[in-house]
Parts: structure tokens; C-alpha cells; sequence
């Protein structure tokens, strides 16, 4: 059920956001998501589907990438499959959030952190700064809501 509504929500995100085309294949490694204040470390896959989502963090195709400006947006479980979102829920203000592509290292830290209804799309609209989004079901083994946490980019 939860898988499906992620589907549903990515595809109805997508055609409201004027999708462009994937930067990867689906299922394809796109980043490693470090986030030290909970321990997690990562692969993050292109995709946000429940095939993708299981194997651990998905990559929003029609978001952006590290140092492309924009946003980015990376989807993950609490509860099951890698559970690699189980504690982002214990994020602050200032935590640092690490993504690695190509042997590169991009920072982020912690800005803000929304409870928002899956629909409310504008999570991963792009922002003015680079901005990573991290999403997850809210409360946990729920669909209900989404919990999003915002990282600027910081060290650009």
C-alpha cells in the first residue's frame, strides 16, 4: 500500500512539475547519501519506485543533481526494506547531510523540517539555492503525510 502511494504520488509530482527526462536509468546508482548525526550511509538509486525504494534512498528523476542547483529530491523507507529514513525524523537545524557523486563531496545543512500531505508537490519545486529535500512516510508505517527535511548547500 505505502509503495503504491509513493508510485502514485511520484507520477502525479512529475506531471505537475513538468518532468524532464531521467538523468539515469531506473535503479541506476546515482549518489552516497551520508548523514552522521542518525549513522546513515547509502547508495542512492534514480527512481522512486517500490522496486527502487527497496534496495534503499531513490533519486526523484525530474529533481535536480549536486551542483546543478535547484533542488534535489531523495525518497526513502522508515520502517522497511534498508529502513535508511528510520530516525530522520531526530534531524536538526545545522546537522550535516553529505551526498558523494563521482568522487566528489557536496555539503548540505539542515534548514527545515515539514509534515506535508503527500499531493503538496512544492517540496520539490526548485529552489532559489541549492536545496536537498529528503522524504519519508509520516508517522511511520503510515502513508498519510510526508516528512520533509531541507539541507542547503553548504559549500558552494
Amino acid at each position: 500500500m505505502i509503495a503504491a502511494a509513493v508510485t502514485i504520488t511520484a507520477a502525479a509530482t512529475a506531471l505537475a512539475l513538468g518532468a524532464p527526462a531521467p538523468h539515469s536509468a531506473a535503479g541506476a546508482p546515482v549518489a552516497t547519501l551520508e548523514i552522521p548525526a542518525i549513522g546513515v550511509r547509502a547508495l542512492v538509486r534514480e527512481g522512486v519506485s517500490a522496486p527502487v525504494l527497496g534496495r534503499g534512498p531513490g533519486h526523484y528523476p525530474w529533481t535536480s543533481l549536486p551542483n546543478h542547483g535547484g533542488t534535489i529530491g531523495i525518497a526513502g523507507h522508515r520502517v522497511t526494506h534498508s529502513r535508511p529514513f528510520l530516525d530522520i525524523n531526530e534531524l536538526r537545524r545545522g546537522d550535516l547531510v553529505l551526498l558523494w557523486r563521482h568522487s566528489r563531496r557536496y555539503a548540505y545543512r539542515v534548514t527545515t523540517m515539514r509534515i506535508v500531505a503527500p499531493t503538496d508537490v512544492w517540496t520539490l519545486r526548485p529552489a532559489p539555492v541549492e536545496t536537498l529535500a529528503l522524504t519519508a512516510c509520516h508517522p511511520p508505517r503510515t502513508d498519510v503525510r510526508r516528512l520533509v527535511v531541507f539541507a542547503e548547500r553548504a559549500d558552494a
